[in-house]
């Protein structure tokens, strides 16, 4: 038998410790702060049996520590099972592939091994860990998407995590792609192929111009104003709101993107799409 003691930062004293084996973790029985880490094993491949090592003397402090040390020295992997299933049910939710799902537990599961989400909100983090699995399988989704699924968690909490996770993960995740996200933005308000093409013509030209909106907005815009071009009458009777709803992003931020982009129309609008001439039949913001 071992009778072991430690330093807790937490607690800021020596206390009784005890040491999952399995997992190398020296654990304070007090808090259940884990003072020591050593490499662990696969937590989904290793179902192995906790034992902990601990003396006659300590005995008394562990069984009064017993309640808050449960779910780590009976099952350490149990959180991160519980974690994976919400992640499985968020991706479901929004139709997501097995590819994203498995990566964003595999994100998770980096941010668990590094103590990331002890303390913190389990959803906004879940949901960051999907946001970032999306980006980086090319599959992007907004902010406002994922927080759909994200049981409560804010947009403003999932994009804290989501930038503290890059940090700690060292991820250097690129930036919402908004060419791949105008196709499910205007299938959304049911524009036909032609008007989709145009609507991405059109976003990759407005690069060209000295337009500072974020991508999003732009596409906001670039919608709009596709959407009062179309030869398809119920596309061009979508509102400015149907078109920002699409787009998740406000009315007022569209109305200001298309108010920038309007005197560019003719720069960036494919000539295939209009004539010159049709472009008249745009508002004037």
């Amino acid at each position: 038998m071992e009778n072991d003691s430690g330093f807790c930062s937490d607690c800021k004293a020596y206390t009784d410790v005890v040491l999952d084996h399995r997992s190398g973790d020296t654990i304070c029985t007090e808090c259940g702060l884990v003072l020591e880490e050593r490499a662990r094993s696969d937590p989904i491949t290793d179902n192995g049996v906790l034992t902990v090592n601990v003396s006659n003397d300590n005995k008394k402090a562990v069984s009064c520590a017993l309640p808050r040390l449960h779910k780590t020295l009976r099952n350490p992997d149990k959180s991160l099972h519980i974690a994976f299933e919400s992640l499985g049910v968020m991706a479901d939710r929004l139709a997501l592939v097995a590819t994203i799902r498995d990566h964003a537990k595999e994100v998770y599961k980096k941010a668990d091994n590094r103590k990331f989400c002890r303390g913190r909100n389990c959803d906004a983090i879940m949901a960051a860990c999907l946001f970032l699995a999306c980006q980086e399988k090319g599959f992007p989704r907004t902010l406002k998407e994922i927080a759909t699924v994200a049981n409560g968690a804010s947009r403003k909490e999932i994009n804290r995590m989501k930038e503290l996770l890059k940090k700690v993960l060292e991820v250097d995740s690129k930036t919402t792609n908004v060419g791949d996200l105008s196709r499910r933005c205007c299938s959304r308000i049911g524009m036909a192929n032609q008007d989709m093409k145009a609507v991405l013509e059109t976003l990759n030209k407005s690069e060209e111009v000295d337009v500072r909106r974020s991508p999003q907005s732009a596409l906001a815009a670039v919608m709009y104003m596709i959407a009062q071009l179309s030869n398809d009458k119920s596309t061009r009777d979508l509102t400015l709101q149907d078109v920002s709803q699409a787009a998740d992003v406000a009315v007022a931020t569209t109305e200001k993107a298309y108010k920038d982009l309007y005197p560019y129309a003719s720069r960036i609008i494919p000539n295939w799409f209009v004539k010159l001439e049709d472009l008249k039949k745009l508002c004037v913001p």
